[in-house]
Protein backbone atom coordinates (compact mmCIF):
# COMPACT_ATOMS: atom_id res chain seq x y z
CA UNK A 1 0.00 0.00 0.00
CA UNK A 2 1.38 3.63 -0.97
CA UNK A 3 2.88 5.43 1.91
CA UNK A 4 0.65 8.48 1.96
CA UNK A 5 -2.38 5.78 1.81
CA UNK A 6 -1.39 4.38 5.17
CA UNK A 7 -0.75 7.88 6.70
CA UNK A 8 -4.76 8.61 5.80
CA UNK A 9 -5.84 5.58 7.29
CA UNK A 10 -4.05 6.13 10.46
CA UNK A 11 -5.17 9.47 10.99
CA UNK A 12 -8.75 8.11 9.72
CA UNK A 13 -8.44 6.17 12.92
CA UNK A 14 -7.41 8.87 15.09
CA UNK A 15 -8.79 12.36 15.16
CA UNK A 16 -7.56 13.27 11.19
CA UNK A 17 -8.83 13.14 8.60
CA UNK A 18 -6.06 13.14 5.53
CA UNK A 19 -7.63 14.38 1.87
CA UNK A 20 -4.92 14.11 -0.54
CA UNK A 21 -5.10 17.50 -2.23
CA UNK A 22 -6.07 18.90 -5.88
CA UNK A 23 -4.06 20.48 -8.30
CA UNK A 24 -4.88 23.85 -7.71
CA UNK A 25 -1.77 25.00 -5.60
CA UNK A 26 1.88 26.36 -7.16
CA UNK A 27 4.58 23.97 -6.78
CA UNK A 28 5.63 26.16 -3.95
CA UNK A 29 2.82 26.81 -2.05
CA UNK A 30 1.28 24.32 0.36
CA UNK A 31 -1.93 24.18 1.55
CA UNK A 32 -3.29 23.14 4.82
CA UNK A 33 -6.69 22.85 6.83
CA UNK A 34 -7.85 21.87 10.17
CA UNK A 35 -11.73 21.44 10.39
CA UNK A 36 -12.84 20.51 13.70
CA UNK A 37 -16.41 20.22 15.29
CA UNK A 38 -17.75 20.05 18.56
CA UNK A 39 -21.62 18.45 18.80
CA UNK A 40 -22.17 16.83 22.36
CA UNK A 41 -21.34 19.09 25.05
CA UNK A 42 -20.91 18.23 28.64
CA UNK A 43 -23.05 20.64 31.38
CA UNK A 44 -25.78 22.84 29.97
CA UNK A 45 -24.27 23.56 26.35
CA UNK A 46 -26.88 22.56 23.71
CA UNK A 47 -25.89 19.66 21.39
CA UNK A 48 -24.77 21.24 18.27
CA UNK A 49 -26.67 18.76 15.75
CA UNK A 50 -25.12 20.31 12.38
CA UNK A 51 -21.73 20.46 13.54
CA UNK A 52 -20.39 17.20 11.77
CA UNK A 53 -22.30 18.15 8.87
CA UNK A 54 -21.30 21.46 8.55
CA UNK A 55 -17.19 20.94 8.89
CA UNK A 56 -17.42 17.41 6.68
CA UNK A 57 -19.01 20.28 4.09
CA UNK A 58 -16.12 22.51 4.63
CA UNK A 59 -13.71 19.68 4.79
CA UNK A 60 -14.72 18.29 1.30
CA UNK A 61 -14.67 21.83 -0.44
CA UNK A 62 -11.70 22.62 0.96
CA UNK A 63 -10.13 18.90 -0.12
CA UNK A 64 -11.20 19.96 -3.34
CA UNK A 65 -9.37 22.84 -3.83
CA UNK A 66 -6.14 21.39 -3.20
CA UNK A 67 -5.37 21.42 1.00
CA UNK A 68 -4.37 18.67 2.53
CA UNK A 69 -6.98 18.04 5.53
CA UNK A 70 -7.06 17.16 9.09
CA UNK A 71 -10.64 16.92 10.21
CA UNK A 72 -11.31 16.35 13.91
CA UNK A 73 -14.23 15.98 16.04
CA UNK A 74 -15.79 16.66 20.12
CA UNK A 75 -12.37 17.31 21.32
CA UNK A 76 -11.74 18.58 24.81
CA UNK A 77 -10.16 21.74 25.85
CA UNK A 78 -6.77 19.94 25.84
CA UNK A 79 -7.34 17.71 22.78
CA UNK A 80 -8.16 20.75 21.53
CA UNK A 81 -5.36 22.90 22.63
CA UNK A 82 -3.44 20.27 21.06
CA UNK A 83 -4.76 19.88 17.49
CA UNK A 84 -4.30 23.35 17.27
CA UNK A 85 -1.36 23.64 18.53
CA UNK A 86 -0.08 20.68 15.99
CA UNK A 87 -1.63 22.38 13.16
CA UNK A 88 0.52 25.36 14.01
CA UNK A 89 3.54 23.88 14.01
CA UNK A 90 3.06 22.14 10.83
CA UNK A 91 2.06 25.71 9.10
CA UNK A 92 5.52 26.89 10.82
CA UNK A 93 7.13 23.96 9.24
CA UNK A 94 6.10 24.42 5.73
CA UNK A 95 7.37 28.08 4.97
CA UNK A 96 7.08 31.22 3.72
CA UNK A 97 4.44 29.81 0.94
CA UNK A 98 2.10 27.69 3.36
CA UNK A 99 -1.51 28.55 3.16
CA UNK A 100 -3.26 27.34 6.28
CA UNK A 101 -7.44 27.23 6.86
CA UNK A 102 -8.39 26.76 10.59
CA UNK A 103 -12.46 26.11 10.23
CA UNK A 104 -14.26 25.35 13.67
CA UNK A 105 -18.21 24.75 14.54
CA UNK A 106 -19.07 23.95 17.71
CA UNK A 107 -19.81 26.60 20.85
CA UNK A 108 -17.79 29.70 21.61
CA UNK A 109 -18.73 32.03 24.13
CA UNK A 110 -17.22 35.97 25.49
CA UNK A 111 -16.58 36.79 28.80
CA UNK A 112 -19.59 39.14 30.12
CA UNK A 113 -16.54 41.63 31.36
CA UNK A 114 -13.73 41.39 29.55
CA UNK A 115 -15.65 40.73 26.00
CA UNK A 116 -12.95 37.83 25.49
CA UNK A 117 -14.40 35.17 23.35
CA UNK A 118 -13.40 31.80 23.92
CA UNK A 119 -13.50 27.93 21.98
CA UNK A 120 -14.81 25.71 24.02
CA UNK A 121 -14.26 22.02 24.79
CA UNK A 122 -16.89 19.53 24.77
CA UNK A 123 -15.68 19.13 28.68
CA UNK A 124 -17.19 22.71 29.45
CA UNK A 125 -18.72 22.85 32.20
CA UNK A 126 -19.67 26.93 32.39
CA UNK A 127 -20.88 28.19 36.19
CA UNK A 128 -18.83 30.94 36.52
CA UNK A 129 -16.88 33.38 34.05
CA UNK A 130 -13.89 31.94 35.70
CA UNK A 131 -14.91 28.47 34.11
CA UNK A 132 -14.11 30.11 30.55
CA UNK A 133 -10.74 30.24 30.74
CA UNK A 134 -10.68 27.00 32.06
CA UNK A 135 -12.57 24.81 29.62
CA UNK A 136 -12.25 27.61 26.51
CA UNK A 137 -9.08 28.89 23.90
CA UNK A 138 -8.55 31.92 23.98
CA UNK A 139 -9.16 33.28 19.98
CA UNK A 140 -7.02 36.06 20.11
CA UNK A 141 -4.10 33.98 21.45
CA UNK A 142 -4.88 31.50 18.49
CA UNK A 143 -4.73 34.37 16.15
CA UNK A 144 -1.32 35.51 17.41
CA UNK A 145 0.07 31.94 16.94
CA UNK A 146 -0.97 31.86 13.97
CA UNK A 147 -0.36 34.97 12.37
CA UNK A 148 3.48 34.46 14.19
CA UNK A 149 3.79 31.28 11.34
CA UNK A 150 4.69 33.87 8.59
CA UNK A 151 2.58 31.98 6.27
CA UNK A 152 1.66 33.30 3.21
CA UNK A 153 -1.97 33.39 4.01
CA UNK A 154 -4.09 32.08 7.24
CA UNK A 155 -7.64 32.17 7.33
CA UNK A 156 -10.01 31.48 10.37
CA UNK A 157 -13.67 30.57 10.06
CA UNK A 158 -15.52 30.24 13.07
CA UNK A 159 -18.84 28.92 12.95
CA UNK A 160 -19.85 29.42 16.85
CA UNK A 161 -21.90 31.99 17.70
CA UNK A 162 -23.94 30.19 20.01
CA UNK A 163 -26.34 31.13 22.98
CA UNK A 164 -24.33 30.32 26.15
CA UNK A 165 -26.63 30.19 29.58
CA UNK A 166 -25.96 32.49 32.15
CA UNK A 167 -23.05 32.17 34.07
CA UNK A 168 -23.25 32.93 37.60
CA UNK A 169 -23.50 36.88 38.94
CA UNK A 170 -24.87 37.56 35.51
CA UNK A 171 -28.68 38.15 34.89
CA UNK A 172 -28.27 36.35 31.24
CA UNK A 173 -26.04 34.61 29.10
CA UNK A 174 -23.84 36.51 26.40
CA UNK A 175 -24.75 35.94 22.92
CA UNK A 176 -21.96 35.56 20.13
CA UNK A 177 -18.37 35.99 20.20
CA UNK A 178 -16.31 39.83 20.63
CA UNK A 179 -14.16 41.38 17.79
CA UNK A 180 -11.09 39.47 17.07
CA UNK A 181 -8.91 41.66 14.46
CA UNK A 182 -7.13 40.35 11.49
CA UNK A 183 -3.21 39.98 12.16
CA UNK A 184 -1.18 41.13 8.54
CA UNK A 185 -1.68 38.53 5.81
CA UNK A 186 -4.91 37.00 7.62
CA UNK A 187 -8.48 36.87 7.03
CA UNK A 188 -11.05 36.07 10.05
CA UNK A 189 -14.44 35.20 9.22
CA UNK A 190 -17.50 34.63 11.62
CA UNK A 191 -21.14 32.94 10.67
CA UNK A 192 -23.07 36.00 11.64
CA UNK A 193 -22.58 39.60 13.16
CA UNK A 194 -21.00 40.58 15.89
CA UNK A 195 -22.38 39.72 19.42
CA UNK A 196 -25.55 38.07 17.17
CA UNK A 197 -26.03 34.58 17.05
CA UNK A 198 -25.87 31.87 14.07
CA UNK A 199 -28.34 28.71 12.58
CA UNK A 200 -27.06 26.21 12.53
CA UNK A 201 -26.47 24.27 8.58
CA UNK A 202 -26.75 27.61 6.87
CA UNK A 203 -23.48 29.60 6.83
CA UNK A 204 -21.06 26.72 6.13
CA UNK A 205 -22.62 25.04 2.84
CA UNK A 206 -22.86 28.22 1.16
CA UNK A 207 -19.44 29.21 2.51
CA UNK A 208 -18.25 25.75 0.78
CA UNK A 209 -19.77 26.65 -2.82
CA UNK A 210 -18.18 30.25 -2.76
CA UNK A 211 -14.38 28.24 -1.74
CA UNK A 212 -14.98 26.22 -5.10
CA UNK A 213 -15.96 28.86 -7.31
CA UNK A 214 -13.79 29.47 -9.81
CA UNK A 215 -12.77 33.32 -11.21
CA UNK A 216 -12.55 35.11 -7.58
CA UNK A 217 -10.02 36.05 -5.08
CA UNK A 218 -9.98 34.89 -2.06
CA UNK A 219 -11.92 37.61 0.00
CA UNK A 220 -14.50 37.92 -3.01
CA UNK A 221 -15.21 34.48 -2.11
CA UNK A 222 -16.04 35.43 1.58
CA UNK A 223 -17.77 38.25 -0.09
CA UNK A 224 -20.00 36.53 -1.51
CA UNK A 225 -20.60 33.85 0.76
CA UNK A 226 -21.70 36.62 3.65
CA UNK A 227 -24.04 38.83 0.51
CA UNK A 228 -25.59 35.31 0.05
CA UNK A 229 -26.25 34.56 3.84
CA UNK A 230 -27.77 37.49 4.14
CA UNK A 231 -29.99 37.17 1.59
CA UNK A 232 -31.38 33.73 2.44
CA UNK A 233 -31.58 34.40 5.58
CA UNK A 234 -33.56 38.37 5.04
CA UNK A 235 -30.74 39.63 6.82
CA UNK A 236 -31.98 38.15 9.96
CA UNK A 237 -27.88 36.54 10.15
CA UNK A 238 -24.92 38.46 8.60
CA UNK A 239 -21.64 37.07 9.18
CA UNK A 240 -18.60 39.31 9.36
CA UNK A 241 -15.34 39.09 8.03
CA UNK A 242 -12.33 40.54 8.77
CA UNK A 243 -9.43 41.21 5.83
CA UNK A 244 -6.02 41.30 6.24
CA UNK A 245 -4.74 39.79 3.29
CA UNK A 246 -2.33 41.30 0.92
CA UNK A 247 -0.92 38.36 -1.10
CA UNK A 248 -3.16 37.36 -3.84
CA UNK A 249 -4.86 33.63 -3.25
CA UNK A 250 -7.65 32.11 -5.14
CA UNK A 251 -9.11 28.63 -3.67
CA UNK A 252 -10.28 27.81 -7.04
CA UNK A 253 -8.90 29.27 -9.98
CA UNK A 254 -8.49 32.73 -10.59
CA UNK A 255 -9.54 32.86 -13.93
CA UNK A 256 -12.97 32.68 -14.61
CA UNK A 257 -14.37 29.94 -16.18
CA UNK A 258 -14.88 29.94 -20.13
CA UNK A 259 -18.53 28.11 -19.71
CA UNK A 260 -21.76 29.52 -17.49
CA UNK A 261 -22.04 27.37 -14.14
CA UNK A 262 -25.02 25.06 -13.55
CA UNK A 263 -27.93 27.02 -11.28
CA UNK A 264 -28.94 24.57 -8.40
CA UNK A 265 -31.62 22.28 -9.36
CA UNK A 266 -35.34 22.96 -7.86
CA UNK A 267 -38.55 21.58 -7.98
CA UNK A 268 -41.22 23.46 -8.55
CA UNK A 269 -44.68 22.65 -5.60
CA UNK A 270 -47.72 23.51 -6.40
CA UNK A 271 -50.11 21.21 -3.77
CA UNK A 272 -49.96 18.15 -2.15
CA UNK A 273 -48.20 17.20 1.00
CA UNK A 274 -45.02 18.96 0.23
CA UNK A 275 -46.53 22.34 0.55
CA UNK A 276 -48.49 21.19 3.32
CA UNK A 277 -46.17 20.26 5.44
CA UNK A 278 -43.99 23.50 4.65
CA UNK A 279 -46.39 25.88 5.12
CA UNK A 280 -46.84 24.04 8.48
CA UNK A 281 -43.36 25.15 9.31
CA UNK A 282 -43.32 28.43 8.73
CA UNK A 283 -47.37 29.12 10.43
CA UNK A 284 -47.20 26.46 12.73
CA UNK A 285 -51.19 25.76 10.78
CA UNK A 286 -52.35 23.78 8.81
CA UNK A 287 -53.39 25.22 5.28
CA UNK A 288 -54.93 28.25 6.54
CA UNK A 289 -53.28 30.63 9.22
CA UNK A 290 -54.51 34.18 10.93
CA UNK A 291 -51.65 36.41 11.85
CA UNK A 292 -50.83 39.41 12.80
CA UNK A 293 -48.44 41.98 10.81
CA UNK A 294 -46.80 44.93 11.66
CA UNK A 295 -47.52 47.50 8.89
CA UNK A 296 -44.56 49.56 7.34
CA UNK A 297 -44.30 52.76 9.41
CA UNK A 298 -45.52 54.22 6.00
CA UNK A 299 -48.81 52.52 6.37
CA UNK A 300 -49.14 54.14 9.82
CA UNK A 301 -47.36 51.16 11.41
CA UNK A 302 -50.16 49.61 12.92
CA UNK A 303 -50.91 45.98 12.98
CA UNK A 304 -53.15 44.33 10.43
CA UNK A 305 -54.58 40.46 10.40
CA UNK A 306 -54.46 38.27 7.33
CA UNK A 307 -55.62 35.03 6.76
CA UNK A 308 -52.85 33.37 4.78
CA UNK A 309 -52.92 30.16 2.77
CA UNK A 310 -50.26 28.57 0.70
CA UNK A 311 -49.81 29.49 -2.98
CA UNK A 312 -46.54 27.38 -3.97
CA UNK A 313 -43.29 26.59 -2.96
CA UNK A 314 -39.50 25.62 -4.71
CA UNK A 315 -37.85 23.30 -4.10
CA UNK A 316 -33.94 23.33 -3.83
CA UNK A 317 -31.25 21.07 -2.71
CA UNK A 318 -31.88 21.05 0.84
CA UNK A 319 -34.47 23.76 1.91
CA UNK A 320 -37.28 25.31 0.67
CA UNK A 321 -38.70 28.29 -0.77
CA UNK A 322 -42.65 28.84 0.61
CA UNK A 323 -45.09 31.63 -0.88
CA UNK A 324 -48.04 32.01 0.53
CA UNK A 325 -51.34 34.54 -0.12
CA UNK A 326 -52.50 36.61 2.88
CA UNK A 327 -55.87 38.19 2.54
CA UNK A 328 -56.35 41.30 4.68
CA UNK A 329 -59.45 40.89 7.27
CA UNK A 330 -60.30 44.16 6.64
CA UNK A 331 -61.41 44.52 3.33
CA UNK A 332 -61.62 48.28 2.90
CA UNK A 333 -60.62 50.20 -0.37
CA UNK A 334 -57.42 51.11 1.09
CA UNK A 335 -56.57 47.85 2.89
CA UNK A 336 -54.17 45.54 0.81
CA UNK A 337 -53.62 41.75 0.87
CA UNK A 338 -49.81 40.55 0.95
CA UNK A 339 -47.66 37.77 -0.57
CA UNK A 340 -44.80 36.75 2.07
CA UNK A 341 -42.07 34.08 1.61
CA UNK A 342 -40.90 31.56 4.00
CA UNK A 343 -37.45 30.43 3.86
CA UNK A 344 -37.10 27.05 5.59
CA UNK A 345 -34.16 24.31 6.33
CA UNK A 346 -34.80 21.09 8.27
CA UNK A 347 -38.09 22.56 9.53
CA UNK A 348 -36.79 25.68 11.06
CA UNK A 349 -37.97 28.64 9.40
CA UNK A 350 -34.20 30.86 8.66
CA UNK A 351 -36.02 33.64 6.36
CA UNK A 352 -39.12 35.66 6.60
CA UNK A 353 -40.72 38.21 4.20
CA UNK A 354 -43.88 38.81 5.02
CA UNK A 355 -44.60 42.07 3.03
CA UNK A 356 -42.76 40.82 -0.06
CA UNK A 357 -45.36 42.13 -2.20
CA UNK A 358 -49.12 44.20 -1.68
CA UNK A 359 -52.17 44.00 -3.46
CA UNK A 360 -54.67 46.46 -4.70
CA UNK A 361 -57.41 47.13 -2.05
CA UNK A 362 -60.02 45.73 -0.77
CA UNK A 363 -58.19 43.18 0.95
CA UNK A 364 -57.07 41.08 -1.56
CA UNK A 365 -53.37 39.90 -2.23
CA UNK A 366 -52.25 40.89 -5.31
CA UNK A 367 -52.91 39.11 -8.75
CA UNK A 368 -49.43 37.18 -10.01
CA UNK A 369 -48.51 34.83 -12.89
CA UNK A 370 -45.76 32.18 -12.24
CA UNK A 371 -43.26 31.71 -14.98
CA UNK A 372 -40.07 29.19 -15.33
CA UNK A 373 -37.55 29.73 -18.22
CA UNK A 374 -37.60 33.77 -18.01
CA UNK A 375 -35.00 33.97 -15.86
CA UNK A 376 -32.99 31.01 -14.04
CA UNK A 377 -35.32 30.73 -11.14
CA UNK A 378 -39.17 30.44 -10.62
CA UNK A 379 -40.68 34.05 -11.30
CA UNK A 380 -43.49 35.84 -10.20
CA UNK A 381 -45.26 38.39 -12.55
CA UNK A 382 -47.07 40.60 -9.72
CA UNK A 383 -49.70 42.98 -11.70
CA UNK A 384 -50.11 46.51 -10.41
CA UNK A 385 -50.14 49.88 -12.01
CA UNK A 386 -53.60 52.51 -11.72
CA UNK A 387 -56.54 53.75 -13.91
CA UNK A 388 -57.16 57.94 -12.97
CA UNK A 389 -59.80 59.67 -15.06
CA UNK A 390 -59.80 56.88 -17.87
CA UNK A 391 -56.24 56.83 -18.25
CA UNK A 392 -54.53 53.37 -17.37
CA UNK A 393 -51.31 52.12 -16.74
CA UNK A 394 -50.60 49.04 -15.96
CA UNK A 395 -46.92 47.37 -14.35
CA UNK A 396 -45.81 43.96 -14.09
CA UNK A 397 -42.83 43.68 -10.79
CA UNK A 398 -40.55 40.62 -11.67
CA UNK A 399 -39.88 38.94 -8.16
CA UNK A 400 -37.30 35.57 -8.65
CA UNK A 401 -37.78 33.14 -6.31
CA UNK A 402 -33.69 32.36 -5.66
CA UNK A 403 -31.89 29.98 -3.53
CA UNK A 404 -30.65 32.69 -1.51
CA UNK A 405 -33.95 34.67 -1.25
CA UNK A 406 -36.60 36.23 -3.29
CA UNK A 407 -35.06 38.91 -5.39
CA UNK A 408 -37.07 41.80 -6.86
CA UNK A 409 -35.74 42.32 -10.39
CA UNK A 410 -37.30 45.03 -11.95
CA UNK A 411 -40.82 46.66 -12.29
CA UNK A 412 -42.03 46.60 -16.36
CA UNK A 413 -44.32 48.81 -17.86
CA UNK A 414 -46.47 46.69 -20.11
CA UNK A 415 -49.70 48.42 -21.25
CA UNK A 416 -50.84 52.23 -21.85
CA UNK A 417 -54.59 53.19 -22.73
CA UNK A 418 -55.59 56.56 -23.24
CA UNK A 419 -59.02 55.38 -24.47
CA UNK A 420 -60.61 56.89 -21.32
CA UNK A 421 -59.61 60.32 -21.66
CA UNK A 422 -59.88 60.66 -25.19
CA UNK A 423 -62.27 63.52 -26.61
CA UNK A 424 -63.47 65.29 -29.53
CA UNK A 425 -61.84 64.11 -33.04
CA UNK A 426 -58.87 61.51 -31.23
CA UNK A 427 -58.59 58.17 -31.14
CA UNK A 428 -57.67 55.77 -28.40
CA UNK A 429 -53.87 55.12 -28.00
CA UNK A 430 -53.09 51.87 -26.52
CA UNK A 431 -49.72 50.22 -26.27
CA UNK A 432 -48.73 46.78 -24.98
CA UNK A 433 -45.70 45.22 -23.43
CA UNK A 434 -45.30 41.55 -23.49
CA UNK A 435 -42.47 40.47 -21.69
CA UNK A 436 -39.70 37.55 -23.35
CA UNK A 437 -36.59 35.37 -22.57
CA UNK A 438 -34.06 36.39 -23.89
CA UNK A 439 -32.47 33.66 -26.86
CA UNK A 440 -29.09 34.47 -26.42
CA UNK A 441 -28.35 35.66 -23.19
CA UNK A 442 -29.12 34.06 -19.43
CA UNK A 443 -28.81 36.94 -17.23
CA UNK A 444 -31.43 38.94 -19.75
CA UNK A 445 -35.05 38.94 -20.95
CA UNK A 446 -36.46 40.97 -23.45
CA UNK A 447 -40.01 43.07 -23.72
CA UNK A 448 -41.37 43.64 -26.81
CA UNK A 449 -43.71 47.19 -27.13
CA UNK A 450 -46.36 47.35 -29.72
CA UNK A 451 -49.32 49.87 -30.76
CA UNK A 452 -52.11 47.79 -31.10
CA UNK A 453 -55.07 50.95 -31.13
CA UNK A 454 -55.80 53.69 -33.90
CA UNK A 455 -52.91 55.83 -32.90
CA UNK A 456 -49.47 54.96 -33.23
CA UNK A 457 -46.20 55.09 -32.45
CA UNK A 458 -42.53 53.42 -33.34
CA UNK A 459 -42.83 49.82 -31.92
CA UNK A 460 -39.48 48.86 -29.93
CA UNK A 461 -37.86 45.79 -28.34
CA UNK A 462 -36.36 46.77 -25.02
CA UNK A 463 -33.37 44.50 -23.40
CA UNK A 464 -33.28 44.25 -19.82
CA UNK A 465 -29.56 42.99 -18.69
CA UNK A 466 -28.55 41.73 -14.75
CA UNK A 467 -26.67 44.33 -13.11
CA UNK A 468 -24.49 42.49 -10.71
CA UNK A 469 -23.98 45.01 -8.40
CA UNK A 470 -27.69 46.27 -7.61
CA UNK A 471 -29.14 42.23 -8.63
CA UNK A 472 -31.79 44.16 -10.31
CA UNK A 473 -32.07 44.17 -14.32
CA UNK A 474 -31.71 47.50 -15.95
CA UNK A 475 -32.57 48.50 -19.68
CA UNK A 476 -30.38 51.08 -22.11
CA UNK A 477 -32.99 51.23 -23.85
CA UNK A 478 -36.53 51.20 -21.60
CA UNK A 479 -40.09 51.85 -23.89
CA UNK A 480 -40.59 56.10 -23.14
CA UNK A 481 -42.54 56.60 -20.02
CA UNK A 482 -46.19 58.26 -21.03
CA UNK A 483 -45.35 57.33 -24.89
CA UNK A 484 -49.18 57.45 -25.22
CA UNK A 485 -49.88 60.91 -23.54
CA UNK A 486 -47.31 62.38 -25.61
CA UNK A 487 -48.85 61.04 -28.62
CA UNK A 488 -52.57 62.02 -28.30
CA UNK A 489 -51.85 65.19 -25.52
CA UNK A 490 -48.18 66.77 -26.60
CA UNK A 491 -46.70 69.45 -24.48
CA UNK A 492 -48.45 72.37 -26.50
CA UNK A 493 -52.22 70.76 -26.42
CA UNK A 494 -53.26 73.91 -23.79
CA UNK A 495 -51.08 75.92 -25.50
CA UNK A 496 -54.17 77.23 -27.74
CA UNK A 497 -55.15 81.22 -27.76
CA UNK A 498 -58.05 81.83 -24.97
CA UNK A 499 -61.37 82.13 -25.98
CA UNK A 500 -63.95 84.69 -25.93
CA UNK A 501 -65.15 83.21 -22.58
CA UNK A 502 -61.78 82.34 -20.97
CA UNK A 503 -59.85 85.17 -19.12
CA UNK A 504 -56.82 86.66 -19.93
CA UNK A 505 -53.93 87.96 -17.64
Amino acid sequence: MPMILTRCLRALLAIGLCLLPAAFASASETRLGLVISQTDYAGDLSRVASAGTEADTIASALAATGFTVTRAHDLTRNDLRSALNDFRRKVDAAGPEAVAFIYYTGHGAQHPESGDSYLLGVDAELVAASDLAVYGLDMQTQRDGFAATGAKAVFLVFDACRNVPGLQGYKSGVKGLSRVEAAPDMLIAYATGIGDVAKEGVYAPVLAEELQRPGQKAEDAFAAAQRRVAGRTNRSQLPWTNNLLYNEFCFSACEMPAVTERPEPFELVMAGSDLDIAFLQAFGSYKTATVDVAAPEDFGGSNETFDFSPAFAVQFDDYVALISKGKNKDDGHVSSGRISAHYIKDGEVIGTWMDLAYGNGFGEPPDYSLRTGLLTYPTMMLQSGYTAQGYTLGLEQIVEITPDGPQKRATVQTIEDTSGVVFGDENVCTVEGRIRPHRTRQDAFLVEYKYTGPVKGADQVSEYVLDPASGTYVSDNPFPEEACLDLTMPLDFYDDPPGDDEPTE
